[in-house]
């Protein structure tokens, strides 16, 4: 894996940081809900390195990336997504996204399909009006920015798994999350 570099890229009224790590096909990873491109678990991140660039996103108001204080939508993070892309100077681009990163794959496909050469994506749906949506209190813990980083994602975690997996990741939290879905290792 070659080395890894960290860089902002303004995209109107915010500055979205990206992380570069690999050498190979460029790959745009994109993370789920509340999720910084430094919580994907690094064996994860070095197997899809050795054979290509991964440029990974944190999005608007998260981690290191900013935002104006107003309110945006999955297809505004498909437009800093899609600007990134055009700044960094890639044609096409593979685009891999889980969870939320799906719905902003997705989106970005669809305004932008001449800048994707493939989509891959994971624990993921369309959207749409059909989509099942949060109540209210489930989204209002989502959303809820109290405690210590382990409390926010142990509390993440509880809403978006079931009890047994989210317990199992917050026990293995210490060296890497993990779910073993038939047979195959997803982080």
């Amino acid at each position: 894996m070659g080395p890894e570099s960290l860089a902002t890229i303004q995209v109107d009224d915010a500055k979205i940081v990206y992380r570069r790590v690999g050498n190979g096909r460029p790959l745009l990873v994109l993370n789920g809900f509340a999720a910084t491109s430094g919580d994907w678990d690094p064996s994860f991140i070095h197997g899809l390195a050795s054979s290509n660039e991964l440029i990974l996103l944190d999005n608007r108001g998260i981690g290191g990336s900013g935002d104006d204080g107003r309110p945006f939508d999955i297809a505004r993070l498909a437009h800093d997504a899609a600007h990134v892309i055009e700044t960094l100077g890639f044609e096409r681009i593979s685009i891999l996204g889980w969870s939320m990163g799906g719905f902003i794959a997705q989106t970005l496909a669809l305004q932008h399909p001449n800048r994707v050469n493939k989509l891959i994506l994971f624990s993921t749906d369309p959207g749409s009006s059909e989509a099942d949506l949060a109540s209210a209190a489930v989204w209002s813990q989502l959303v809820d920015p109290s405690g210590t980083p382990h409390d926010r994602a142990k509390r993440l975690l509880s809403l978006l798994f079931p009890s047994d997996v989210a317990e199992s990741f917050t026990a293995n939290s210490a060296t890497s999350w993990r779910l073993r879905v038939r047979g195959y290792l997803l982080t």
